[in-house]
């Protein structure tokens, strides 16, 4: 439906028992126990009984409260707007999404999202442009949607299409394989072309993985996660930063930023701990898994790192003209991880216990590693001869481990 504006046609609907459209910069309310028609001034006089008419109704620059209750809905929010919660349950069984964000300026703050398909919340750019097409596989494009703030939220038990017992069975494509881009359903929060954002004070427990943030339909850049306890999300990481789109030209090595690549994001500060043990999944990763992608100068600081099934901090270049140079990892807190090892780095694999790992199959990789306090590890810092990292053993902190600094 189209939106509806004007006095005369508001009243119309309200004589028509539809809840009331409401002026730009208006609150608008949410419950189980709505009347339609109501005064709309409280939980208490809600209009609205399902939080997708509210957000219909509502214009740019207006609040949806979501009052106390359990609302089975895919949200979709398509304008600029805050959506908060008070004590609000989104169980989003047999939906896609809890919420899906599709428009800038946008925060989304205070729900407990469980049960979806792929993505708890998903923000995402919405209208990609067609660009070239590479190895068999179509790229897409476009300018991000930014100001997206996703904050106090508990998003736990998503991405329920990626379990092994749903195997070949969801018609969600964030669960299937594509090319080499495994198929993990988005894990609890995914920023998809998303820029100048906010992932802030979030608890992400039991999902498949926890946050992620990609670049397949324009770069996603400049995000700040922070704050987040993100734990117990056993097939996949913690929080995860790879690149599947044209990030940088694989012949000449120039970065294409416009087109493509996950860069200048900032994780910091947030918990890390116990994912990615039933599958492959670090604390934090970043990665490059094709010839152009780039995910690259993120700077992860201040995190507390341990548990995971793959080293603390990961980083994985696995093609020719991939590039995943100039990250910086400093001042973290990184215990024991790589619990379940790392096949995937060749000729030599780490399989034993490590706190940060840096490898690059074929592309030189510059990398800053500094002020880590690194325990509990057979190895303190892994990495191969394609990577350089200056002063990595002097610059760093290491207790009760073998190896300090091993160059494979």
């Amino acid at each position: 439906m189209g939106t509806l504006g004007g006095s005369v046609l508001i009243a119309a609907g309200a004589m028509a028992g539809a809840p009331p459209v409401a002026a730009a910069g208006s609150t608008l309310y949410v419950s189980a126990s709505a009347t339609a028609g109501a005064a709309d001034t409280s939980c208490a006089t809600a209009a609205y009984s399902t939080i997708n008419a509210a957000v219909g109704a509502a214009s740019a620059g207006d609040t949806v409260v979501v009052c106390a209750g359990t609302y089975t809905e895919d949200v979709a929010v398509g304008k600029a707007l805050t959506l908060s919660g008070q004590g609000a349950t989104i169980d989003a069984s047999g939906l896609d999404n809890g919420i899906k964000i599709t428009a800038s300026n946008v925060t989304v703050m205070g729900f407990t999202v469980e049960n979806a398909t792929g993505e708890g919340i998903l923000a995402q750019q919405p209208n990609p442009v067609k660009g070239p097409m590479v190895q068999g596989q179509q790229l897409y494009t476009g300018a991000p949607i930014t100001h997206v703030v996703i904050k106090h939220n508990v998003v736990e038990n998503n991405d329920q299409g990626g379990l092994p017992a749903n195997a070949g069975t969801t018609t969600y494509q964030e669960c299937k394989a594509s090319g080499p881009i495994p198929g993990d359903c988005g894990e609890g929060i995914h920023l998809w072309s998303v820029a100048y954002s906010q992932v802030i004070l979030n608890t992400v427990t039991g999902n498949a993985g926890g946050i992620l943030l990609t670049d397949e339909f324009g770069p996603t850049h400049n995000n700040l996660v922070a704050g987040n306890v993100v734990t117990d999300n056993a097939y996949d990481c913690g929080i995860t930063l790879p690149s599947h789109n044209l990030g940088r030209d694989p012949q000449t090595g120039k970065l294409t930023p416009a087109f493509g690549g996950v860069y200048a994001n900032v994780v910091r500060n947030n918990v890390v701990l116990d994912n990615g043990l039933k599958g492959e999944g670090a604390g934090i990763l970043i990665a490059a898994p094709a010839p152009g992608t780039a995910s690259y100068a993120n700077v992860i600081e201040g995190n507390a790192i341990w548990g995971n099934g793959l080293s603390g901090v990961t980083i994985h270049s696995h093609a020719p003209g991939a590039w995943v140079g100039d990250n910086v990892i400093r001042d973290n807190m990184i215990g024991t991880n790589n619990l379940g090892g790392d096949p995937d780095v060749t000729p030599t694999k780490d399989m034993a216990t490590t706190g940060i790992l840096v490898w690059s199959a074929a592309t030189p990789t510059p990398v800053t590693i500094s002020g880590n306090t690194i325990y509990g590890n057979w190895y303190g810092i892994w990495m191969n001869s394609t990577v350089h990292a200056p002063g990595a053993r002097a610059r760093n902190s290491f207790w009760s481990v073998s190896t300090y600094v091993r160059v494979a």
